[in-house]
């Protein structure tokens, strides 16, 4: 843009242009005044702009060309290093490619000396042409492509690299990494990663390296022992996952963030790796001006050694232990009846719909720890039938130990029949078969079972002697003891004082109190018996507890029930699987009764045991329920 060209678009001559640049316009008027001031700001007019062509003298002015979303340490590198080689800078910012576009001619009109040109997803290819056609030396940066001589930029591959081997020289094995998106910068990182993990002989496959953000469940994230946080997003979900999930920061998991130098996720500074930004406007200045003042192509590649900035969320992995559980119980095959009401004596109901499924508490509750992820070794006894074979299969394809299940030829296996009324409660008949072959001799053969149990479950489904003699080897080898007291009016002293934690549900804790009126005092005599927790399961009423720290009572879950039978097994086995992870009692029994809940949305008890995702999920999104006092 020149004076004439002004003159021009104003149409006025070349020296009232003139007088109103200089401030020499007493004697124009303010109409004339403001229009040709109005394209002198329109183009970004200055005098440089007047130069021929021909003109070989510098300007020593750079142009950077950068988006509204640029990085402002970037900016400050190039505006230190230009200032400190003699240069002044003019910066025009973009959003869009018109406006690019606009400020690319603008710059050149300014007859700068080079231009550093940040590249932007809207950018116009063509504008390189025009600054080539033109002479000029140009510094082009592109976080969208690879790092190399035609493009200065830092390389997120290596960054990723560090980050990874910050956690594996630790001794981590088990690393992910967490972002909110999955453009080429996300993607290189997460290659450095994977390139990291292959150097260190650790395998990795794509679903288990990389998640984003809005994907990440608990399964994934307690599958780690450290997580790379990308960005902000993904900071705060792990800042939001740990606390939900009782996660410790770092004696838990290993942390690392991209720019969170000044980041903490409860009170521990995250070790960081910063991206080099202002190191990058220094280098990218310095190789533009060599360029210039040489007059030849400057092929420098940026390099970066990345370090984390603080080793305080970092520490080597603890050993993970997975949570071993010993079920003695009961195998059914389970004939569900529906049924409007439960037949009276001399009476005939009609039954609605019948189906057949696996059952017997010792089945489900061991269904359920497996569903959680824990192991499950079943002590129990089948006939070898039709229905003993089908109920092997259903043990074995859901994970549980099988090899402690006791066969036999001449016995059938056991059988419940149980009526299902439309408000969702049920009554069992119960034809034991196979299930009262069991022996103490079959349990000794087994006792090597409960090396490394954490809980050892059982019910009194069995004989009591039986159940007593595997309580005892239980504490042997120091695994707590849960034990459900069902179909009994009383429980052998001795079996009483072996456990750890008795839950029965209000119906078994009347049978078993019947003078005693409350809760309250069913409790304290259970636990002056010998129980050092009692936990009473009260339906729809939710649960209450009772130990030497505490007495409280829990709501249920806001579930609306088709099918309460085992209702019971899937509270037992969640309390006994996040006891085992650690968590307070008071939180396991939430999700217990979560658990339990969600156990009643289905016909019959393995359809309905949720695995431990699901269970979690239901959690998170209702935790505000407990806050209201038990119905």
């Amino acid at each position: 843009m020149t004076l004439k060209e002004i003159a021009e678009l104003a149409n006025v001559s070349i020296s009232t242009v003139s007088k109103v640049i200089n401030k020499k316009d007493d004697n124009i008027s303010s109409e004339t005044r403001e229009r040709i001031l109005d394209i002198v700001k329109q183009y970004h007019y200055s005098p440089y702009m007047d130069r021929s062509a021909g003109d070989l003298r510098p300007s020593l002015i750079l142009g950077i060309l950068i988006g509204k979303s640029a990085n402002y340490n970037f900016l400050i590198g190039i505006v230190k290093r230009a200032r400190a080689r003699g240069y002044s800078t003019i910066v025009c910012t973009s959003s869009s490619a018109e406006e690019e576009a606009q400020n690319f001619k603008m710059l050149l009109a300014h007859h700068v000396d080079g231009m550093i040109w940040n590249k932007e997803r809207y950018s116009n290819a063509a504008l390189l042409d025009d600054a080539l056609s033109s002479s000029l030396k140009i510094s082009i940066l592109n976080s969208e492509e690879r790092p190399s001589a035609f493009n200065t930029y830092f390389s997120y591959e290596e960054m990723g690299y560090a980050a990874a081997k910050s956690l594996a020289d630790q001794g981590h094995k088990c690393i992910g990494c967490l972002s909110s998106r999955r453009d080429y910068a996300a993607r290189a990182f997460v290659e450095g990663i994977r390139r990291c993990l292959f150097d260190h002989r650790i395998p990795t496959d794509n679903d288990s390296v990389w998640r984003l953000v809005e994907s990440c469940d608990s399964i994934w994230l307690q599958g780690k022992t450290g997580v790379i946080c990308f960005d902000c997003a993904a900071i705060n979900k792990m800042s939001t996952m740990a606390e939900y999930l009782n996660i410790r920061v770092p004696e838990d998991i290993s942390v690392v963030g991209i720019d969170a130098d000044d980041v903490k996720i409860a009170g521990i500074q995250i070790s960081s790796i910063t991206r080099p930004f202002e190191e990058l406007g220094k280098f990218a200045t310095d190789k533009l001006i060599d360029t210039i003042e040489s007059g030849k192509a400057n092929g420098s590649v940026f390099k970066k050694d990345y370090r984390i900035s603080r080793p305080d969320s970092i520490v080597p992995p603890k050993k993970i232990k997975r949570s071993h559980f010993v079920i003695m119980g009961t195998v059914n095959v389970d004939t569900l009846m529906l049924v409007d009401k439960q037949p009276e004596p001399g009476e005939t109901v009609s039954i609605r719909q019948r189906m057949t499924m696996p059952g017997g508490k010792g089945l489900n509750q061991a269904l359920g720890v497996s569903r959680l992820g824990a192991s499950a070794a079943l002590i129990s006894s089948l006939g070898r039938d039709y229905d003993g074979r089908q109920m092997f299969e259903c043990l074995k394809s859901n994970s549980v130990r099988t090899d402690s299940v006791t066969l036999h030829d001449d016995i059938s296996t056991g059988h419940a029949y149980i009526f299902i009324q439309k408000n969702a409660e049920s009554n069992i008949a119960v034809f034991d078969g196979a299930n009262a072959a069991l022996t103490v001799k079959d349990i000794d053969q087994y006792e090597s079972l409960f090396e490394n149990a954490d809980y050892c479950l059982l019910q009194t489904e069995m004989d009591q002697d039986l159940v007593l003699h595997a309580a005892k080897i239980a504490h042997k080898h120091h695994a707590k003891v849960i034990l459900k007291p069902c179909a009994v009016t009383s429980l052998l002293p001795e079996l009483v004082r072996s456990t750890d934690i008795l839950i029965p549900n209000e119906k078994e804790a009347d049978e078993l109190l019947p003078d005693i009126a409350s809760f309250e005092e069913k409790a304290k005599i259970f636990r002056k018996q010998g129980a050092k927790t009692v936990i009473i399961t009260l339906g729809e009423n939710g649960c209450f507890l009772q130990d030497d720290g505490r007495e409280k009572y829990f709501p249920a879950a806001r579930i609306s029930p088709i099918d309460t039978t085992g209702a019971a097994d899937a509270f037992i086995s969640a309390l006994a699987f996040y006891l085992s992870m650690g968590k307070p009692i008071e939180e396991a029994v939430k999700l217990a009764t979560c658990a339990a809940g969600l156990s009643t949305t289905r016909y019959g008890v393995p359809p309905a045991l949720v695995g431990r995702e699901t269970l979690e999920l239901y959690y998170f999104e209702h935790q505000n329920d407990f806050g209201r006092i038990a119905e």
